[in-house]
């Protein structure tokens, strides 16, 4: 008949396997991440332009979205010089007309930042709200989990090794 302690090792041994390959199994699955750039609820005036400006400083994916209190607005996604060329006139950018919408942008760059530039035009008699967020999103590698993970599965290998030669050794003695 297996000992008391034998039996406990083994249930150790199986608890400690287990969570550890859960654990590095968890820690496969990225971590989605966000920081808000941008928050913000503003007027625009009837037949008025307004914009808004997130200074970006890493590259990465960038997501906006907003909405409308009122009907429909004209919007359009600008980022860095192209702002200037519009405002100059030498730039026409596509406008989107909802009463909401969502951005999706991929930045890459060196040392320096940009700024994006968010811009409306109501294109209606009354004045509107509208609120904007813009927000860098990223992945990220839960290494805690990962770590623990490795260590749980050698620390329950070693303990199996370790419980089967003094079973072994337990057993030559009484032979």
């Amino acid at each position: 008949m297996p000992e008391k302690g034998v039996i406990s090792g083994c249930v150790m041994v199986i608890a400690m396997l287990s969570l550890g390959t859960f654990l590095i199994m968890k820690s496969m699955t990225p971590l989605e991440r966000k920081d808000v750039v941008l928050n913000d609820t503003f007027s625009v005036a009837a037949h008025k332009y307004e914009n808004r400006t997130a200074w970006v400083d890493s590259s990465g994916e960038y997501f906006a979205s907003f909405t409308v209190s009122e009907g429909t607005i004209r919007s359009s996604l600008m980022v860095g010089e192209i702002f200037s060329l519009w405002t100059e006139g030498k730039y026409e950018p596509d406008w989107i007309e909802s009463d909401q919408g969502d951005y999706g942008t991929g930045i890459s760059m060196g040392n320096e930042g940009v700024t994006i530039y968010f811009v409306f035009f109501n294109n209606d008699t009354f004045t509107k709200q509208v609120h904007l967020e813009a927000s860098r999103a990223w992945q990220e590698t839960d290494y805690i989990d990962l770590y623990g993970g490795i260590v749980l599965v050698l620390s329950g290998t070693a303990t199996g090794v370790v419980l089967v030669y003094r079973q072994k050794s337990f057993r030559a003695n009484f032979e």
